[in-house]
């Protein structure tokens, strides 16, 4: 990648980086020049000015390339809300080192776990303020900046695949950029999706509806008020978090990610029993790339290029999950300490009625709301969902 791209051939008048040539001092060079044509005695002056001026401009030009070369080194910091050694935190840095071969090192992005630069819950306002420069950090952790983020999952969805979630999720970019601009931050499409439904995780039997009342659950964005209508009692909790609430008997179920990465968090240590599917959402966006707005506006678009079609690359990896998920689901079904089990297709019924009807409940409270169900539900019907897409109230 070329840092110094030239505007013009360098000769009279030419700009180059912002900087104008005289023309007023070449046409005096030149008249200078014809003069010296007819007058023998200052034609080795010339031949020496002429000389000196190339060698001038030469090492001006060095000098500008090598300024712009170095102002276009970048060297930013990224956080994610996963923990060191998982999947998704591995996805991160393969977008981190992919951005720095296809920029020959002059994007240079180092990639934050969980928790290691400051908690989890302060990344919101510390991408907008630009103390860090890239979030991928799950969208349903900020209802309490606006609400409108509870809609990055959504409860009683039939959604089951990576890209059935990946085809919703880009249904919704346009949506997600004008929230997060509101904010100061771009938003850049999903980085990664869920590949397969979430569990949920307990230290008590759920092996039916009637057993969520009561319990204190351990969730984010709109699937605290679909556990709450259940009777549950919801908390927000970041990752590192959860395996000591279970330990210190804070919660008594909790949903995270899936069967791999539940499994690298230790959580098959402290609970007993596994509902899945868990019904809190469907397949969804897990990882936004979201920028700080000016950082990505001080990119020139050969870069956003780049950033992008790192992002590009990682989606492929989000794909891949599914298999080491798959694999990981048999090391949870040998487990002799943890039963897993599956709601009826009767209660699961009656659990997504639940959750369209908070959805539809939370979606007439603004425009904005309104406006994200009718690409839900549109994007449902699109997929063969034709029930679910007429409860949340699609017409033809």
């Amino acid at each position: 990648m070329n840092p110094i791209p030239c505007e013009k051939s360098l000769g009279i008048g030419t700009t180059y980086q912002g900087y104008t040539f005289n023309r007023r001092l070449f046409r005096q060079i030149d008249r200078f020049s014809m003069t010296s044509q007819r007058n023998p005695q200052t034609k080795g002056i010339h031949e020496a000015m002429k000389k000196t001026l190339m060698i001038l401009v030469s090492v001006f030009v060095l000098l500008v390339g090598s300024q712009m070369a170095f102002a276009a080194k970048v060297n930013w910091r990224l956080v994610t809300h996963a923990m060191p050694g998982t999947e998704q935190q591995r996805i991160a840095e393969v977008f981190c080192e992919t951005v720095k071969t296809l920029s020959n090192g002059e994007i240079n992005i180092t990639p934050y776990p969980a928790g290691v630069l400051f908690p989890v819950f302060e990344t919101f306002d510390n991408l907008a303020n630009g103390m860090v420069n890239v979030g991928m950090v799950y969208s349903a952790y900020w209802p309490g900046k606006d609400p409108l983020f509870k809609f990055t999952t959504q409860p009683g969805s039939p959604l089951s695949t990576f890209a059935e979630g990946a085809y919703l999720v880009e249904k919704l970019e346009p949506w997600f950029e004008k929230l997060y601009a509101k904010y100061g931050m771009a938003y850049l499409g999903h980085a990664m999706v869920s590949p397969l439904y979430e569990q949920l995780m307990a230290v008590v039997p759920i092996d039916t509806i009637d057993k969520i009342k009561g319990l204190r659950i351990r969730t984010s964005g709109i699937g605290g008020e679909y556990y709450k209508a259940l009777g549950a009692t919801t908390v927000s909790l970041s990752a590192p978090e959860i395996y000591t609430a279970f330990q210190t008997k804070a919660i008594e179920a909790a949903e995270w990610t899936f069967w791999e990465e539940n499994m690298r968090m230790g959580f098959h240590e402290v609970v007993s029993h596994v509902l899945d599917p868990a019904l809190q959402n469907g397949t969804c966006e897990y990882f936004p790339l979201v920028m700080n707005a000016k950082n990505w506006e001080s990119l020139s678009q050969e870069q956003k290029d780049i950033i992008l079609a790192a992002r590009d690359r990682i989606r492929y990896l989000s794909a891949m999950v599914y298999n080491a998920e798959i694999k990981a689901r048999e090391k949870w079904k040998g487990l002799p300490n943890v039963e897993i089990v599956g709601w009826s297709p009767e209660e699961q019924a009656k659990a997504r009625a639940v959750g369209h009807k908070v959805v539809l409940d939370e979606a007439q409270k603004s425009p904005e709301g309104q406006e994200f169900l009718d690409i839900y539900r549109t994007a449902l019907w699109e997929l063969g969902y034709k029930e679910d897409a007429k409860v949340l109230g699609f017409t033809e």
